[in-house]
C-alpha cells in the first residue's frame, strides 16, 4: 500500500493511499472510503449505502441528500446507477471535501457539496423534500468509528421531515445491535417497511426504511434496468439483504 498524499491539520491526520487499483482515505487511522473505478461494486460497505436506492426506479429519483461525504465513493456509485438526479452532500470536514474532489473524482456539476455540520444543517433545513436521504454520519474515538448522531426519535423525526412521503431513508450503523435497538423509533414515526443490508467482512449494517412498500423483487427489477455491466450487476447481488420486522 502506497501513500499518495497526507496532511495533518488541527490534530487530525489525513492520508490517501493506493491499494492495488483502489484509492483509500484514512483519517486518524480510520478507513473512511475506498474507490476503484474498475470495480465500483466490490463488496465494500459503501455498496450497502448506494445500491438500496434501487428499491425505487431511477426515473422516480430526482433529489438525493447525503449526510457525510467522506471521500465520495457513495456519490460515484450513485452516478453509475444512472440516477437522473441532483445530489446535495453535507460534510463537516473541509479536507474530506478536498480529497473527494481531487482524489475520488467527485466533480460533476449536478453535485452540490456543502461545508457544514450536517446535524445542524438538517435541523435548520426547510426546503424541498428529498427522494432519498443517506445518513452516513460517522466520527471516531481512539481509532474506532462511531455514529455522530444516535438514531433517536427526535433525529429520525428531523430527517423524516425532509424526506418525501414515498422516499427512502438509508442509515449506516456501527452494528446490528445498534440498528435493531432503533427499530421502534422508526416504526413510531411511520416507517413501516425496512431492510437490513450487510456484508460478512464488515461489522457495520445498513438500515433501509420506507413509509411505503419496498420489495426485493422491485430492487432486482430496477437493477436490471440500469446500464451496469453484467459483472457489476452480479457483484451488486452479493450484498446480504434481509427484511426487518
Amino acid at each position: 500500500m502506497g501513500v499518495l498524499w497526507e496532511k495533518t491539520k488541527d490534530g487530525m491526520h489525513y492520508s490517501v493511499r493506493s491499494a492495488g487499483s483502489s484509492v483509500r482515505l484514512y483519517t486518524n487511522g480510520v478507513f473512511h472510503t475506498q474507490w476503484n473505478p474498475s470495480r465500483p461494486f466490490a463488496g465494500a460497505i459503501w455498496d450497502c449505502l448506494s445500491l438500496p436506492a434501487l428499491y425505487k426506479h431511477p426515473a422516480e429519483i430526482d433529489r438525493v441528500l447525503l449526510l457525510g461525504l467522506g471521500g465520495g465513493a457513495v456519490v460515484r456509485q450513485l452516478e453509475l446507477l444512472a440516477l437522473s438526479t441532483s445530489l446535495d452532500a453535507i460534510e463537516i470536514d473541509q479536507i474530506h471535501i478536498s480529497v473527494a474532489k481531487n482524489w475520488f473524482g467527485v466533480t460533476d456539476e449536478n453535485i452540490s457539496i456543502h461545508h457544514a455540520d450536517a446535524i445542524a444543517w438538517m435541523k435548520e433545513y426547510s426546503g424541498k423534500q428529498y427522494d432519498i436521504i443517506i445518513d452516513d454520519l460517522f466520527g471516531h474515538d481512539q481509532g474506532e468509528p462511531l455514529r455522530a448522531q444516535p438514531l433517536t426519535q427526535n433525529w429520525i423525526r428531523t430527517v423524516g421531515r425532509s424526506l418525501s412521503p414515498s422516499g427512502l431513508l438509508i442509515v449506516n450503523c456501527v452494528s446490528k445491535t445498534e440498528l435493531m435497538a432503533a427499530l421502534p423509533n422508526f416504526a413510531k414515526l411511520g416507517f413501516v417497511h425496512a431492510y437490513r443490508w450487510s456484508l460478512p467482512e464488515y461489522d457495520n449494517v445498513i438500515g433501509v426504511f420506507s413509509r411505503e412498500l419496498i420489495t426485493a423483487r422491485k430492487w432486482t427489477n430496477h437493477l436490471e434496468t440500469t446500464g451496469l455491466s453484467p459483472a457489476m450487476k452480479l457483484a451488486a447481488k452479493w450484498v446480504i439483504r434481509r427484511p426487518l420486522h
